[in-house]
């Protein structure tokens, strides 16, 4: 038997492939468990607790901040960082900050903000904090007016200083506040709407930042100068004009408040982000160099007093920064078009899910009706109706009737229990009927009648049956369509996608940009009529060099005369894929398929199906399989609604019984999740976290019972963990060998072969069935 080896890279997985042969036994997959983890041992990944994010977050907050000045006034913002965290966030604050305050030696000028913030941090810790940003700046304000008024009162104060201090309380209360609000965005929907107050919000806390780290004069330099500096650039590359004159008045503003000699020079940004603006599209260096010149000029123009080594250095180092950071992260942050989206995009989705919910209440009452009522038509007491039609008129009715009741009535009910399609036999009871061939064919009508009945009832339940398994995959549908419209599409990197691809020769009829929910960036390019295959790698090549982003191809998908291309942004993880197959011993042709693809989230899925019996009417059906539900999933169909429906098609795609196993292994290389869907399917083996497990279901395949459902599972797994699947090819006698090779070795090809060799081995060298291994590795990008 000749095999092949073909290898091919798909969105971070590399794959090798191992063409052979396959096969499985038309019966139900009812797989018992060598090892079943339980669901806390898979579904379970330490994750860093959102509490140490902000323990850590909290502590450099104090440590730097601290201390610092706002014109001629402390810095708010280690009390407002302090009130928007929690407990132990706010502790960190305050640690922080009594860190730098014993390091700089002026404990005492910042008292009473030190114990203003201690008493934010006892409210905290003691009592439940206030909801609204109203009533944050409320209590942050009032904790710093009455810190001041204590410290005035003890150490004899002037009343110049109660007046400074109650200006720090109104700047911390209002500090308060839009931190707040900026906090409580991010936490509802981890995006920050700049067409909102949200965004305003955001640009005060900005000033505030850049004023405090601009109090850091480092010799020769100054921290909030070349932070300006890089944010300008950043913006006016991200937001073109707009973005570069409203960062830089903003960081010019508080590089001035921060330091008025380092910030004075800064007052250039503005129009240096609208010159820088108009080269958004251009190489990240040629920007960085115009800007630096036309900064340097603008400084030489304005007089010698604002050209000093220092603002030059300044403006050296956030143009150094510029090319070192990535714009692309402000679309994880930053939403320019949320509230448009509002306005339609909720009221839909909520739509959805109500029609959804609609759905599936009506799936449930009729399922819950059908139940109820009797499933099967009467069709009368045959023994009164044949004894009426036959005896009525006889004149031996009242000697058998009378004198031999119950002979006779036992006679008439073995004939009525009847239900063969031929002519029932005459019991011994009536034996002495003068009129047994009209009584046969009576009983045997009635036979015949139940039969349809029954019949009738049958297909009427199997039909209900399909029909809410239709239902339920409507349902679902509309579940998953009503998710997928969280997606946030960004028509400003579809527009410059758009004109990059005008612009070098690829047009395109459509092109769109989104972010998937796990802030993934995703490029979907729709050609008519043409194509543009030996093209795509030089359109990456444009694109990841315009947005500054590794992008990495994802497979085209065919729609008649439309294909759709797709790049994505490289995710956390890759995946390692091989594959080998061998044939039964008496077929020419596997009649198992394996296929691997990706959805439109650019995630994976590793696809092996097993049609009824062996050879070519097996490998149709787990071929047809298979691609059923590569299209379900590749036009944004989730994977239960697509079983559901695979499953009706496959019921009454021919009268004659065919049915096929699918086994689904969908992985997250965001999350590093794996989900498993199980119809019929083999165990599949895993070794996760060094331990080796077996993940079974006992499903039926798909095209045996009217309903569909499927074993779902969800795993979280670890770099180099490695999941196998199987086909029933491969007797439970090689599982303990399996296991020793998932414990001792990771390469892939070498576990795949080994098994298929070691298979052929316990089948006695007479493969009766195919034999498929499919494995697959998670490793880091």
């Amino acid at each position: 038997m000749a095999c092949k080896v073909a290898r091919r890279s798909l969105c971070g997985i590399a794959t090798k492939h191992f063409q052979g042969s396959i096969t499985v036994p038309p019966q139900r997959k009812d797989v018992s468990t060598m090892h079943n983890p339980s669901r806390s041992q898979l579904l379970r990944r330490p994750r860093v607790p959102r509490m140490l994010y902000e323990s850590c977050g909290g502590f450099l907050s104090g440590l730097l901040l601290a201390g610092t000045f706002v014109g001629n006034m402390t810095s708010p913002l280690p009390i407002a960082i302090a009130a928007n965290l929690g407990s132990a966030g706010a502790v960190s604050v305050l640690a922080g900050s009594l860190i730098s305050y014993l390091i700089s030696n002026t404990m005492l000028d910042n008292l009473p903000l030190l114990f203003a913030l201690v008493v934010v941090v006892c409210l905290r810790v003691m009592k439940r904090p206030a909801k609204t940003s109203a009533g944050i700046a409320c209590s942050t304000g009032l904790c710093v007016f009455f810190s001041g008024i204590v410290v005035s009162l003890l150490f004899h104060a002037s009343g110049a200083e109660v007046i400074g201090y109650t200006m720090t309380a109104a700047l911390t209360g209002c500090a308060s506040y839009f931190m707040h609000a900026v906090f409580a965005s991010v936490r509802s929907t981890g995006k920050i709407p700049l067409r909102s107050t949200d965004g305003c919000a955001a640009a005060v806390v900005l000033i505030l930042t850049v004023a405090a780290f601009s109090c850091y004069g480092i010799p020769s330099m100054n921290a909030g100068g070349i932070i300006s500096v890089a944010v300008t650039l950043i913006g006016a590359k991200k937001f073109r004009c707009t973005g570069g004159v409203i960062c830089g008045a903003l960081s010019a503003c508080g590089a001035i408040l921060g330091s008025p000699e380092a910030g004075m020079p800064l007052l250039i940004l503005p129009v240096g982000g609208l010159l820088v603006g108009y080269l958004a599209e251009k190489n990240r260096f040629l920007i960085a160099g115009v800007f630096f010149l036309f900064s340097l000029m603008a400084l030489i123009t304005f007089g010698t007093s604002l050209l000093q080594i220092s603002a030059v250095i300044n403006l050296f180092l956030g143009s150094a920064a510029f090319l070192f950071l990535d714009s692309s992260w402000l679309d994880k942050w930053l939403v320019t078009d949320l509230p448009d989206r509002s306005d339609n995009t909720l009221p839909l989705s909520s739509r959805l899910q109500y029609m959804a919910d609609a759905i599936r209440s009506v799936r449930e009452d009729t399922d819950a009706i059908a139940a109820i009522l009797p499933q099967e038509e009467p069709t009368g007491d045959a023994t009164r109706e044949v004894c009426e039609t036959v005896c009525g008129s006889c004149r031996h009715k009242l000697r058998c009737w009378e004198s031999a009741y119950e002979e006779t009535l036992t006679g008439f009910r073995k004939m009525e229990s009847h239900l063969g399609a031929d002519l029932p036999p005459i019991p011994e009871e009536l034996a002495h009927c003068s009129r047994k061939e009209r009584l046969r064919a009576l009983f045997s009508r009635h036979a015949a009648n139940r039969r349809k009945a029954r019949f009738l009832a049958a297909r009427t339940a199997e039909s209900r049956t399909v029909l809410l398994e239709q239902l339920a995959a409507a349902e679902d549908l509309l579940h998953a369509t009503s998710d997928h419209l969280h997606i946030r599409y960004s028509s400003e990197l579809s527009d410059t996608v758009r004109r990059k691809l005008l612009h070098y020769g690829y047009p395109c009829d459509s092109a769109a940009v989104y972010h998937t929910q796990s802030d993934r960036l995703m490029i979907e390019m729709c050609c008519q009529g043409r194509e543009l295959d030996g093209c795509l790698p030089t359109i990456k090549h444009i694109l990841s060099e315009s947005l500054n982003l590794t992008l990495e191809e994802l497979d085209p998908i065919f729609s008649g005369d439309t294909v759709r291309y797709r790049l994505c942004q490289r995710p956390k993880y890759r995946l390692e894929h091989f594959t080998s197959a061998l044939h039964a011993s008496q077929e020419t042709i596997s009649g198992d398929t394996a296929l691997l693809f990706t959805d439109n989230a650019g995630n994976p899925y590793l696809v092996l199906s097993d049609g009824m019996g062996t050879g070519k009417n097996a490998a149709i059906e787990s071929r047809m399989t298979t691609e059923l539900f590569r299209k379900f999933i590749s036009g944004g169909i989730c994977g239960t609604a697509a079983i559901r429906m695979m499953n009706g098609l496959l019921l009454t795609k021919s009268p004659q019984e065919t049915f096929a196993t699918l086994d689904v292994a969908r992985f997250d290389l965001d999350a590093g999740e794996m989900t498993m869907m199980k119809s019929g399917a083999a165990a599949t083996l895993i070794r996760h976290g060094g331990k080796v497990s077996r993940i079974s279901a006992t499903t039926f395949p798909l095209g045996l019972e009217p309903e569909g459902e499927a074993s779902v599972r969800h795993v979280m797994l670890y770099p180099d963990d490695i999941i196998l699947m199987l086909s029933d090819g491969v007797s439970e006698e090689t599982y303990p060998l399996i296991r020793q090779l998932l414990e001792s070795s990771s390469d892939l090809e070498q576990i795949v072969m080994e098994i298929c060799d070691k298979a052929e081995i316990f089948a006695g060298g007479n493969r009766r069935d195919d034999v498929t291994v499919c494995a697959a590795r998670l490793l880091q990008s």
